[in-house]
């Protein structure tokens, strides 16, 4: 658990997912929370995407059918394309872009992390939760998708983590779970 902004950060769940989702006040931290969950790509990488990589048409506001995250954005510097979820797809409809350059344009270039950091902590103490961080959504996300039943090696194929080992960092695993297994 994520004390002090030490540790690891609590994995979001679907239900939690949507819940801070609506509580978030400003649009462009919404989307930036939203992109986090369904492309379950690190905050620091979506806060430098461009325009273009999401938009194909960003003045009629339709996004793309895949979310282009450039390799220079990214830890590994490798690129991934993750396909546009319907339900980001919406998100990506209701927010209203600049028509070319950054998505989220700040005073030196991007919105810092910080900034998007601050917002969403005042956004989990609103809603009384604790440990959560900006990678609350990366690690909901993909335990998620574990506990759904999907194999951890298509999870890595949609994470984009370079080893299985580096993915299971971020799966979480509940109390609830450890008593199940022993019990069997």
């Amino acid at each position: 658990m994520k004390v002090n902004r030490n540790g690891q950060a609590e994995a979001l769940t679907k239900e939690m997912f949507q819940r801070v989702l609506n509580a978030i006040p400003n649009s462009t931290h919404r989307l930036i929370f939203a992109i986090a969950w369904y492309t379950t790509e690190r905050p620091s990488a979506i806060l430098r995407l461009r325009v273009s990589d999401v938009y194909a048409d960003p003045m009629k506001r339709i996004p793309n059918e895949v979310i282009v995250i450039a390799a220079e954005t990214r830890k590994d510097k490798r690129t991934r394309e993750v396909p546009c979820a319907i339900a980001l797809r919406q998100e990506l409809k209701a927010y209203n872009p600049p028509t070319s350059g950054f998505l989220f344009p700040g005073k030196r270039g991007t919105l810092s992390w910080s900034a998007y950091d601050k917002a969403l902590r005042r956004t989990f103490e609103k809603l009384g939760l604790r440990g959560y961080s900006t990678y609350s959504t990366r690690r909901g996300s993909l335990t998620t998708l574990s506990r759904a039943g999907m194999s951890p090696r298509k999870i890595q194929q949609l994470s984009g983590h370079k080893t299985l080992s580096s993915l299971q960092r971020y799966l979480d695993v509940s109390e609830a779970e450890v008593q199940q297994m022993v019990s069997m």
